[in-house]
Protein backbone atom coordinates (compact mmCIF):
# COMPACT_ATOMS: atom_id res chain seq x y z
CA UNK A 1 0.00 0.00 0.00
CA UNK A 2 1.34 3.49 -0.82
CA UNK A 3 2.61 5.57 2.07
CA UNK A 4 -0.09 7.65 3.74
CA UNK A 5 -0.16 11.26 2.55
CA UNK A 6 0.36 14.24 4.81
CA UNK A 7 -3.07 15.68 4.06
CA UNK A 8 -6.32 14.43 2.59
CA UNK A 9 -8.66 16.87 0.89
CA UNK A 10 -12.32 15.86 1.22
CA UNK A 11 -14.43 17.81 -1.25
CA UNK A 12 -18.22 17.30 -1.32
CA UNK A 13 -19.76 18.09 -4.69
CA UNK A 14 -23.12 17.94 -6.41
CA UNK A 15 -23.41 19.31 -9.95
CA UNK A 16 -20.25 21.42 -9.68
CA UNK A 17 -18.87 20.81 -13.18
CA UNK A 18 -17.88 24.44 -13.64
CA UNK A 19 -15.74 24.66 -10.50
CA UNK A 20 -14.62 21.24 -9.32
CA UNK A 21 -11.62 20.83 -11.64
CA UNK A 22 -10.18 24.16 -10.51
CA UNK A 23 -10.76 23.34 -6.84
CA UNK A 24 -8.96 20.00 -7.15
CA UNK A 25 -6.05 21.49 -9.08
CA UNK A 26 -5.66 24.41 -6.67
CA UNK A 27 -5.69 22.05 -3.68
CA UNK A 28 -2.92 19.92 -5.15
CA UNK A 29 -0.85 23.00 -5.98
CA UNK A 30 -1.35 24.47 -2.51
CA UNK A 31 -0.26 21.25 -0.81
CA UNK A 32 2.82 21.00 -3.01
CA UNK A 33 3.78 24.57 -2.16
CA UNK A 34 3.84 23.53 1.50
CA UNK A 35 5.95 20.46 0.77
CA UNK A 36 3.03 18.23 1.76
CA UNK A 37 1.91 15.08 0.00
CA UNK A 38 -1.83 14.84 -0.53
CA UNK A 39 -4.77 12.80 -1.70
CA UNK A 40 -7.88 14.32 -3.22
CA UNK A 41 -11.28 12.76 -2.53
CA UNK A 42 -14.33 14.20 -4.26
CA UNK A 43 -17.50 12.95 -2.61
CA UNK A 44 -20.05 13.09 -5.40
CA UNK A 45 -23.74 13.20 -4.53
CA UNK A 46 -24.91 11.68 -7.84
CA UNK A 47 -24.19 14.67 -10.06
CA UNK A 48 -26.06 14.81 -13.35
CA UNK A 49 -23.57 17.09 -15.11
CA UNK A 50 -19.86 16.60 -15.82
CA UNK A 51 -18.67 16.87 -12.21
CA UNK A 52 -17.26 13.35 -12.04
CA UNK A 53 -15.40 13.61 -15.32
CA UNK A 54 -13.94 17.02 -14.42
CA UNK A 55 -12.84 15.86 -10.97
CA UNK A 56 -11.17 12.73 -12.31
CA UNK A 57 -9.48 14.69 -15.09
CA UNK A 58 -7.98 16.96 -12.43
CA UNK A 59 -6.61 13.95 -10.55
CA UNK A 60 -9.16 13.33 -7.80
CA UNK A 61 -10.55 10.01 -6.68
CA UNK A 62 -14.32 10.26 -6.92
CA UNK A 63 -16.50 8.43 -4.41
CA UNK A 64 -20.25 8.18 -4.99
CA UNK A 65 -22.22 8.97 -1.82
CA UNK A 66 -25.92 9.73 -2.10
CA UNK A 67 -26.74 9.97 1.60
CA UNK A 68 -26.45 13.74 1.76
CA UNK A 69 -23.90 16.29 2.90
CA UNK A 70 -23.17 14.82 6.33
CA UNK A 71 -22.86 11.29 4.98
CA UNK A 72 -20.45 12.51 2.31
CA UNK A 73 -18.14 14.21 4.79
CA UNK A 74 -18.38 11.44 7.36
CA UNK A 75 -17.46 8.82 4.76
CA UNK A 76 -14.77 10.97 3.20
CA UNK A 77 -13.07 11.49 6.55
CA UNK A 78 -13.37 7.79 7.40
CA UNK A 79 -11.85 6.70 4.07
CA UNK A 80 -9.11 9.32 4.01
CA UNK A 81 -5.54 8.25 4.76
CA UNK A 82 -3.81 11.53 5.56
CA UNK A 83 -2.48 12.64 8.92
CA UNK A 84 -4.63 15.74 8.46
CA UNK A 85 -7.94 16.25 6.68
CA UNK A 86 -8.96 19.47 4.95
CA UNK A 87 -12.57 20.09 3.98
CA UNK A 88 -13.16 22.21 0.87
CA UNK A 89 -16.41 23.16 -0.81
CA UNK A 90 -16.65 21.91 -4.37
CA UNK A 91 -18.05 25.21 -5.63
CA UNK A 92 -14.81 27.15 -5.23
CA UNK A 93 -16.03 29.43 -2.44
CA UNK A 94 -13.27 28.45 -0.02
CA UNK A 95 -9.97 30.31 -0.59
CA UNK A 96 -7.50 27.51 -1.24
CA UNK A 97 -4.70 30.06 -1.12
CA UNK A 98 -5.29 30.28 2.64
CA UNK A 99 -4.34 26.64 3.15
CA UNK A 100 -0.91 27.71 4.33
CA UNK A 101 -2.44 29.69 7.20
CA UNK A 102 -4.43 26.65 8.35
CA UNK A 103 -1.42 24.37 7.87
CA UNK A 104 0.79 26.56 10.06
CA UNK A 105 -1.57 26.04 13.01
CA UNK A 106 -1.92 22.28 12.64
CA UNK A 107 0.20 21.55 15.73
CA UNK A 108 -1.83 23.90 17.91
CA UNK A 109 -5.24 22.23 17.82
CA UNK A 110 -7.31 19.30 16.64
CA UNK A 111 -9.46 21.62 14.52
CA UNK A 112 -8.27 24.69 12.62
CA UNK A 113 -11.22 26.76 11.41
CA UNK A 114 -11.02 29.15 8.49
CA UNK A 115 -12.95 32.01 10.07
CA UNK A 116 -14.92 34.73 8.33
CA UNK A 117 -15.73 36.45 11.61
CA UNK A 118 -12.41 37.29 13.23
CA UNK A 119 -10.11 40.22 12.46
CA UNK A 120 -9.00 40.23 8.80
CA UNK A 121 -11.66 37.68 7.87
CA UNK A 122 -14.75 38.43 5.82
CA UNK A 123 -17.32 37.21 3.33
CA UNK A 124 -18.78 38.37 0.04
CA UNK A 125 -22.21 36.78 0.20
CA UNK A 126 -25.81 38.04 -0.08
CA UNK A 127 -26.65 40.52 2.70
CA UNK A 128 -29.35 38.38 4.32
CA UNK A 129 -27.00 35.39 4.56
CA UNK A 130 -24.22 37.55 5.95
CA UNK A 131 -26.53 38.96 8.63
CA UNK A 132 -27.86 35.55 9.63
CA UNK A 133 -24.35 34.05 9.70
CA UNK A 134 -23.20 36.76 12.09
CA UNK A 135 -26.33 36.49 14.25
CA UNK A 136 -26.24 32.71 14.56
CA UNK A 137 -22.55 32.53 15.33
CA UNK A 138 -22.84 35.30 17.90
CA UNK A 139 -25.67 33.37 19.53
CA UNK A 140 -23.61 30.16 19.55
CA UNK A 141 -20.62 31.95 21.06
CA UNK A 142 -22.22 34.26 23.64
CA UNK A 143 -25.40 32.47 24.67
CA UNK A 144 -24.44 28.82 24.22
CA UNK A 145 -20.74 29.18 24.97
CA UNK A 146 -19.22 27.73 21.80
CA UNK A 147 -15.57 28.91 22.00
CA UNK A 148 -15.25 29.64 18.26
CA UNK A 149 -16.34 32.85 16.53
CA UNK A 150 -17.26 31.13 13.24
CA UNK A 151 -18.45 27.65 14.11
CA UNK A 152 -20.52 27.44 10.92
CA UNK A 153 -17.51 27.77 8.62
CA UNK A 154 -16.95 24.66 6.56
CA UNK A 155 -13.34 25.41 5.61
CA UNK A 156 -11.36 23.42 8.16
CA UNK A 157 -8.28 21.38 8.84
CA UNK A 158 -8.71 18.42 11.19
CA UNK A 159 -6.16 16.23 12.89
CA UNK A 160 -7.36 12.94 11.44
CA UNK A 161 -6.80 10.93 14.62
CA UNK A 162 -9.26 13.21 16.43
CA UNK A 163 -12.14 12.84 13.97
CA UNK A 164 -11.79 9.71 11.86
CA UNK A 165 -13.50 7.50 14.45
CA UNK A 166 -16.38 9.85 15.25
CA UNK A 167 -20.00 8.90 14.65
CA UNK A 168 -22.93 11.25 14.70
CA UNK A 169 -26.57 11.91 13.94
CA UNK A 170 -26.31 15.00 11.74
CA UNK A 171 -27.69 14.60 8.23
CA UNK A 172 -27.11 18.01 6.72
CA UNK A 173 -24.83 21.01 6.99
CA UNK A 174 -25.05 20.91 10.78
CA UNK A 175 -22.45 18.14 10.53
CA UNK A 176 -19.84 20.91 10.76
CA UNK A 177 -21.21 22.01 14.12
CA UNK A 178 -21.60 18.46 15.37
CA UNK A 179 -18.04 17.36 14.64
CA UNK A 180 -16.59 20.55 16.15
CA UNK A 181 -18.58 20.06 19.35
CA UNK A 182 -17.62 16.38 19.49
CA UNK A 183 -13.94 17.28 19.37
CA UNK A 184 -14.30 20.00 22.00
CA UNK A 185 -16.40 17.74 24.24
CA UNK A 186 -13.59 15.14 24.10
CA UNK A 187 -11.08 17.72 25.32
CA UNK A 188 -9.75 18.78 21.93
CA UNK A 189 -8.81 22.28 20.94
CA UNK A 190 -9.93 24.58 18.15
CA UNK A 191 -8.21 27.65 16.74
CA UNK A 192 -9.24 30.08 14.01
CA UNK A 193 -7.39 31.76 11.16
CA UNK A 194 -8.94 34.49 9.01
CA UNK A 195 -10.28 33.76 5.54
CA UNK A 196 -12.29 35.72 3.01
CA UNK A 197 -15.22 33.66 1.76
CA UNK A 198 -16.70 34.41 -1.65
CA UNK A 199 -20.10 33.47 -3.02
CA UNK A 200 -20.10 30.81 -5.72
CA UNK A 201 -19.63 31.97 -9.30
CA UNK A 202 -21.50 29.06 -10.88
CA UNK A 203 -24.36 26.74 -10.04
CA UNK A 204 -26.89 26.84 -7.22
CA UNK A 205 -26.26 26.70 -3.49
CA UNK A 206 -27.47 23.49 -1.84
CA UNK A 207 -27.75 25.14 1.59
CA UNK A 208 -31.27 26.29 2.48
CA UNK A 209 -30.96 28.97 5.09
CA UNK A 210 -33.84 28.12 7.46
CA UNK A 211 -33.21 24.34 7.66
CA UNK A 212 -29.50 25.10 8.04
CA UNK A 213 -30.09 27.48 10.94
CA UNK A 214 -32.49 25.13 12.70
CA UNK A 215 -30.12 22.20 12.26
CA UNK A 216 -27.24 24.13 13.80
CA UNK A 217 -29.39 25.22 16.74
CA UNK A 218 -30.64 21.68 17.42
CA UNK A 219 -27.14 20.24 17.26
CA UNK A 220 -25.63 22.89 19.52
CA UNK A 221 -28.42 22.61 22.08
CA UNK A 222 -28.13 18.80 22.16
CA UNK A 223 -24.47 19.08 23.17
CA UNK A 224 -24.69 21.99 25.59
CA UNK A 225 -27.96 21.45 27.44
CA UNK A 226 -27.61 20.48 31.12
CA UNK A 227 -27.44 16.72 31.77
Amino acid sequence: MPEAPDVSFVIPALDEEAAIGRVVSEARTAAASLGATCELLVMDGASTDGTVKAAEAAGARVVLETGGFAASLRRGIAESRGEFVVILDGDGSHPVDRLGALWERRADAEVVVGSRLIAEGGMAIPAYRRALTRLLNRFFQVVLGVPVADSSSGYRLYRASAVRHLKGRARGFEFQQEILLQVLHAGGRAVEVPIYYVWREHGVSKARILPLALGYLRTTWAFLRPG
